[in-house]
């Protein structure tokens, strides 16, 4: 995986985090998804850090 596909994927996972952030409150929120677009996070972030630490 290439360095900016790594960072594109965790913006794209760090913008759903924030889609079920906002949901909190209403009918629509559902904890699992909120978990799940969590844990996609995390691993996107584990991406880039491992994308960044190869390059160096």
């Amino acid at each position: 995986m290439s360095d900016k596909d790594a960072v594109s994927r965790l913006a794209e996972a760090k913008r759903l985090v924030t889609q079920e952030l906002h949901k909190q409150g209403t009918p629509e929120y559902d904890p699992r998804s909120h978990e799940r677009a969590i844990e996609a996070e995390r691993k996107a972030q584990d991406a880039v850090d491992a994308e960044q630490a190869a390059r160096s």
